[in-house]
């Protein structure tokens, strides 16, 4: 082989192994990329995250209207009303949903007459996603929200 070749070829593939980093066009693809992954990602992440905090009211709605019901199987009659969550937890004192500054919801007992009903709520305590929003349950197995619920 010509020597005057071998450097030519030599050179070409020095040129080409020394070229390094991304051009703007593949940095521009990829930023586009993540972006759109992010627009998917954001929002799913967030309504997984307030699915997960509903568990909290639907549990503990279920665990008092059950309470209820062995109350008025033992008793004859319902719990009397119980404006707010400490006062639930008089009532009934195996009800034990957590630390109460840790809950999302405060939840009450309201009943017309102790024999025959009750409705249990959790209202969304201040400065979550769900603020003033009411969720409830009756004997019955009733569920309902907000104008619904007493």
């Amino acid at each position: 082989m010509d020597c005057s070749l071998m450097g030519a070829r030599k050179g070409v593939l020095t040129m080409r192994h020394d070229r390094r980093g991304f051009s703007l066009i593949e940095l521009m693809i990829a930023v586009t990329i993540l972006g759109i992954l992010a627009a998917i990602a954001i929002p799913t992440y967030m309504g997984i995250q307030r699915k997960g905090k509903r568990t909290e009211y639907k549990t503990n709605l279920e665990v008092l209207r059950l309470l209820e019901e062995k109350r008025h199987a033992e008793r004859g009659e319902y719990a009397p009303n119980a404006a707010n969550t400490a006062a639930v937890k008089v009532e009934f004192p195996e009800f034990q949903p957590g630390d109460l500054a840790d809950l999302l919801y405060e939840y009450s007992v309201t009943s017309v007459d102790p024999t025959v009903d009750f409705w249990v709520t959790a209202t969304g305590k201040a400065g979550t996603s769900d603020a003033g929003k009411k969720y409830c349950i009756n004997q019955n197995n009733q569920k309902g929200e907000d104008a619904v619920c007493p």
